[in-house]
């Protein structure tokens, strides 16, 4: 299908202006004017050692002006419109110089970008009560000016001061314009003309066009996306969708694109899959459809065909369903089919038994333009029963067969298990469970030669709770394995030494080895001595040996505390892990802490930290400790309204970094200490400041800053003057200075 031209998207933005300005008038509307100015200023500097490096300054402004308004059509028996018509502009003005280095173009800056478009909404919804029509067309652009700070290399390195400094700004047209029309059949026509209407099939016609368009931002962008979509109900749920798409780049050509689909079958307009009632006890929905994407690039082309057939049984004992898809797809690498039939189904056969079935089946061929063929088969079903469910103890005996082969190399992988665990009958305290499960893999490679591998593994465990606070556990799960392992391996369903990849945090185990015996013991506690505290501990012992290597041990100890009332609150995580291994020892330490205090409205305090520490590995180790403390007090007023008067904030910050190892050492602490205090004299007005010293190693060296600030925030006014000065010394012997002066006035 022949898209619409490029040019329809000015006739889009004119038409949507023409109906907003001859529906402004319409009776009955509700209308109101909005606008916004905003202005913002900043002066930036910054020497080292005495010399000047930075002579910076930044000016913006952007004015916006929106008329909006809405009603109803025809005392709302037609439907309803949404109308508005505006304008907004904005610019920047940025100069950055280097006094030491003019001629360097890293350091030195001077961007200007100006915009602005027109902001406008047209939209109108008809939804007749007596006719089968339902109609919305739209047209808007109320995308605002956006600018961002500080992208620039240019505003610098290792700052002390942020500096706040516009370098880029985005406007242009970002226009979506649409109409959608839904004609037919629907509920709650009254009037006698029903039996004409129901001979009308429904139909469905939407369009989409969206413009991007903005070529004056340091990261231009034009593109346009436009989609039509036709879909028309043949009869009872048998949907016909033809979907067209449309992907234009007039920037980078090589990004366009066109795709069409015709999709036939039980998808409603919606894009939502209809289910049609064979009987009493089987739906199905099928569908299928045709994509054509063509790309401006041939790598990125294709066809596609795709078929899906969906059902569902239910029976008074049993369940089941199925999802079955097949597809065919085309490109340049060659020719690809694929086939995925699953099936699931549940049953009940007595009240002490179920039972649940999947079987999965998944062909793929491959055929490259080369001659070459690759086919890939995966298959597998699985059975599981739970029996004795109303004895002491349930018995849950399950099997899986799964096979794979791609071209050639097979593998044939089984495995049955069974698990008990003990019923309430038995004891109301105590909850005994234990399983065995076994797997064999058998892989024949062709000329590479077959190869088997073998896994076992059994567990079981005890879980007391002797009081509704009190819970205890105590778990063995042993793992053997004997053979080759097959390592890559196609399996989807039977895993091979599974368990192996979150052993601990900063170790993981290797889960490709072949031989080995592994014994992981686990006691868990968990005390919850009141609602809101709780408190667990987990100690873990990992044992793991293959033969030719020292044997592998793993210690893990995880705790865990929560405590919270209504004015504090506490939570603790921390974990230990030592490994032993061929006489060498490695330990990590990991914890996470949170404190708040809220005793009244007037304070408010907290204490967080973060640590780790340990051996990345024998001849490496590293430290991360970072601490905050905060503290805040507020004074009210209540002397007429009770509202806010002072607020004093404290905050110190310890962070320290260290890695070590044979190469190097090296040790970086952070010490800083902030006060800040704001004041409100008036309800909209407030005068505030910051003070912070930071001592930093290695080096020795100090920061100093300062930051004071003032400003007025109304309902419909907020302006205020912010000014930092910043000081390091040491290294650098840096100083900086900002002042930034913004204003925002709504009306």
């Amino acid at each position: 299908m022949k898209m619409i031209p490029r040019r329809f998207e000015i006739r889009t933005g004119w038409i949507g202006l023409g109906l907003a300005v001859v529906l402004l008038l319409a009776p009955g509307a509700h209308a109101r004017l909005n606008g916004e100015i905003d202005l913002g200023y900043v002066t930036y500097d910054a020497t080292r050692g005495g010399e000047k490096i930075s002579d910076a300054s930044s000016f913006y402004h952007r004015y916006s002006l929106l008329y909006s308004t809405n009603g109803s059509l025809y005392d709302g028996r037609l439907g309803y419109y949404n109308l508005a018509l505006g304008y907004e502009w904005g610019a920047f003005d940025t100069k950055v110089k280097n006094p030491s280095d003019p001629a360097d173009r890293f350091t030195n800056l001077d961007a200007s970008i100006s915009a602005g478009h027109v902001l406008y909404r047209g939209e109108v919804n008809l939804d007749p009560a007596e006719l089968p029509l339902k109609l919305r067309a739209y047209s808007y652009d109320l995308n605002r000016v956006t600018m961002e700070q500080d992208t620039a290399q240019a505003t610098g390195v290792g700052n002390l001061i942020r500096p706040g400094l516009v370098t880029n700004l985005y406007d242009g047209m970002h226009l979506n314009s649409g109409v959608t029309l839904v004609l037919g059949v629907k509920n709650g026509l009254t009037n006698g003309y029903n039996a004409i209407f129901r001979h009308i099939p429904m139909i469905m016609v939407d369009y989409r066009d969206e413009v991007n368009r903005d070529l004056k931002s340091q990261t231009p962008v034009d593109n346009r996306l436009q989609r039509l979509a036709f879909v028309s109900l043949n009869k009872r749920d048998n949907w016909f969708h033809y979907r067209t798409t449309r992907y234009e780049d007039f920037l980078l050509p090589n990004q366009n694109s066109t795709e069409s689909q015709f999709q036939l079958g039980t998808v409603d307009q919606g894009l939502t899959r209809r289910w049609i009632d064979l009987t009493n006890w089987l739906r199905i929905s099928t569908d299928g459809q045709f994509t054509k994407f063509t790309a401006a690039s041939p790598v990125n082309s294709y066809e596609n065909y795709e078929l899906n057939f969906f059902a569902l049984a239910a029976r008074q004992t049993w369940e089941a369903r199925t999802f079955s898809t097949f597809s065919r797809t085309k490109d340049f690498k060659g020719l690809t089919l694929e086939r995925t039939v699953p099936l699931y189904a549940t049953g009940v056969v007595s009240p002490d038994t179920d039972w649940k079935v999947s079987l999965y089946n998944r062909e793929m061929r491959q055929k490259f333009n080369g001659g070459d063929t690759v086919n890939t088969t995966n298959t597998y079903g699985a059975l599981r029963a739970t029996t004795f469910k109303r004895s002491n103890f349930t018995v849950s005996p399950s099997v899986k067969v799964e096979t794979s082969d791609t071209n050639s190399e097979k593998m044939l992988s089984f495995e049955g298990s069974v698990d008990t665990a003990s019923t309430r009958r038995f004891s109301r305290d105590y909850t005994l469970v234990a399983g065995y499960n076994i797997k064999h893999f058998s892989t024949d490679q062709g000329a590479g030669g077959t190869s088997s591998y073998l896994n076992q593994a059994a567990y079981a465990g005890v879980h007391y709770t002797p009081s509704t606070t009190l819970r205890l556990q105590l778990e063995e799960n042993l793992q053997a394995a004997s053979g080759t392992n097959p390592q890559n391996y196609a399996n989807s369903s039977v895993i091979i030494n599974s368990g192996f990849d979150n052993t601990a945090g900063f170790i993981r185990r290797d889960d490709t080895v072949d031989d080995y015996v592994r014994s992981v013991t686990t006691f868990n506690a968990s005390w919850i001595p009141a609602p809101r505290a709780a408190i667990t501990l987990t100690v873990s012992e990992d044992i793991l040996t293959q033969p030719g290597q020292s044997t592998d041990y793993m210690t893990t100890m995880r705790t865990t505390a929560d405590y919270s009332l209504s004015d504090l609150y506490f939570r603790l995580r921390a974990s230990y892990t030592r490994r032993l291994q061929g006489g060498e020892t490695t330990d990590y330490l990991e914890s996470q802490g949170l404190l708040e205090y809220r005793p009244n409205r007037f304070f408010e305090g907290a204490l967080v930290y973060t640590h780790s520490m340990g051996q990345i590995d024998s001849e490496n180790d590293s430290e991360y400790l970072d601490l905050i403390q905060r503290l805040k007090y507020t004074f009210y007023t209540f002397s007429g309204v009770n509202r806010k008067l002072l607020e004093l904030n404290e905050e110190y910050n310890y962070n320290r970094t260290r890695n070590s190892g044979n190469a190097a050492s090296v040790t970086m602490t952070a010490n800083r200490f902030t006060l800040g205090a704001r004041y409100y004299p008036l309800q909209s007005l407030f005068v505030g400041g910051n003070v912070r010293f930071s001592l930093l190693e290695p080096g020795r060296y100090w920061e100093h800053m300062y930051d004071g600030s003032i400003g007025l925030t109304f309902q419909k006014l907020q302006a205020s003057i912010d000014y930092s000065y910043g000081r390091r010394t040491g290294t650098d012997n840096r100083v900086e200075k900002r002042l930034a002066a913004n204003l925002k006035k709504f009306f």
